[in-house]
């Protein structure tokens, strides 16, 4: 039965900074005897490092963006490699800043927030820091001891989308197959999509809702937080892009071209074009005219996901749990965009939670991911 849920988040306090263990791994090239040393092992305090792999999915992409991957995890008190039943994973997607330590880092969200610009506030970071803020989820019984990976999905035009691209290089498959099938190999995880659980925020959010339609097989659980839905919804801001006054010549500064910068990044990730220098992309519209350029548009919408929704409604709907929010002042307006989905899910009868909160894109971050931990927590063990 779908819930409608409303919640009021509150605003925390300035985290404190760590520094995490840091190993370099190669996943082509594995010790077995440093793995069977570690499967004697229980960590009995939570760890969270900093790792790397190399993801064969990126090989060779056309702008250059490393192969080579960073990312944060999470391992809970009492992580026993050897444990008959394994560990959930949750794969949690940044959105800005275009880093693997999004989460964890308060300083890597320094350039993004501006009184004057599009973020005007930090996410509420808690003043513990993530390790022992999903510790406490943990001891108070809201999230069962489980693994957290925070992958890196930058790329070379800031956002990748999490998505497949001649340009970019293939970044679905990255996250989808590579890294999973790293930390099955690395982890003791439940390999199963009954062990499986993404989670993202906006470009996250909207990778997380279409991971979810695309890849049933692979992920039982998902959680979108302020995701892109409707790519109409921003194609209707228009004017608003051609009032920043981007040439088209120079990269776009995101503190005062967000919306250019932004659509470029979209374009590489869904209409690029290897004929079209400088940036190899195809634009979705074109200066002065505020109106999408019908051709370009329609490769936009083969990665919608509210458009994708018509062909994979039944896929997302066989999921153990989806869960949905957004902010009501939403810097860039989805409040208005997601009653069409809404209208979409009850349509096609797929079984979802929504909640939203009086807050902006990223202002309730932790509050919302807590819930989010907790309902994906909950689904997997149906």
């Amino acid at each position: 039965m779908k819930k409608i849920i409303f919640i009021i988040g509150l605003i925390a306090g300035a985290m404190l900074f760590w520094s995490c263990e840091e190993e370099v791994i190669d996943l082509n090239v594995q010790k077995e005897n440093e793995v069977s040393q570690k499967n004697d092992m229980i960590d009995y305090k939570s760890k969270l490092q900093n790792k790397e792999f190399i993801s064969e999915s990126l090989f060779n992409n056309v702008i250059g963006n490393d192969s080579v991957r960073k990312m944060q995890v999470y391992t809970p008190p009492g992580y026993d490699h050897k444990r008959a039943e394994g560990y959930p994973v949750v794969y949690l997607l940044h959105g800005l800043p275009f880093t693997e330590k999004s989460f964890i880092d308060r300083h890597t969200w320094d350039q993004w927030i501006d009184p004057d610009g599009v973020f005007k506030n930090y996410p509420e970071f808690p003043e513990e820091g993530f390790r022992l803020w999903a510790d406490n989820l943990i001891a108070t019984g809201k999230m069962e001891p489980s693994i957290i990976v925070m992958p890196d999905a930058s790329s070379a035009y800031g956002f990748s989308m999490y998505s497949n691209s001649i340009l970019n290089g293939n970044f679905e498959d990255y996250i989808v197959y590579d890294l999973v099938n790293f930390m099955d190999k690395r982890y003791n995880t439940i390999a199963n999509r009954d062990g499986r659980a993404v989670i993202g925020f906006s470009q996250g959010g909207y990778a997380a809702f279409k991971f979810g339609m695309k890849h049933p097989d692979i992920f039982g659980a998902v959680a979108s937080h302020s995701g892109l839905i409707m790519t109409d919804h921003l194609l209707a801001l228009g004017q608003y892009i051609m009032d920043e006054n981007w040439d088209g010549s120079t990269f776009p500064d995101p503190s005062t071209q967000f919306l250019n910068y932004a659509g470029l990044a979209m374009s590489a990730a869904w209409s690029p074009n290897l004929s079209n220098p400088p940036f190899y992309v195809d634009m979705v519209m074109e200066p002065p005219s505020p109106l999408p350029i019908p051709a370009v548009r329609a490769l936009w919408l083969e990665q919608d996901v509210f458009t994708m929704l018509d062909d994979y409604h039944e896929d997302f709907n066989s999921l153990k749990g989806i869960y949905l929010d957004l902010g009501a002042y939403d810097e860039f307006g989805l409040a208005y965009s997601y009653p069409y989905l809404i209208l979409k899910l009850n349509g096609y009868g797929v079984d979802y939670t929504y909640g939203t909160y009086l807050g902006g894109h990223y202002d309730e971050m932790f509050s919302r991911l807590a819930i989010s931990l907790e309902y994906c927590s909950d689904a997997l063990q149906e």
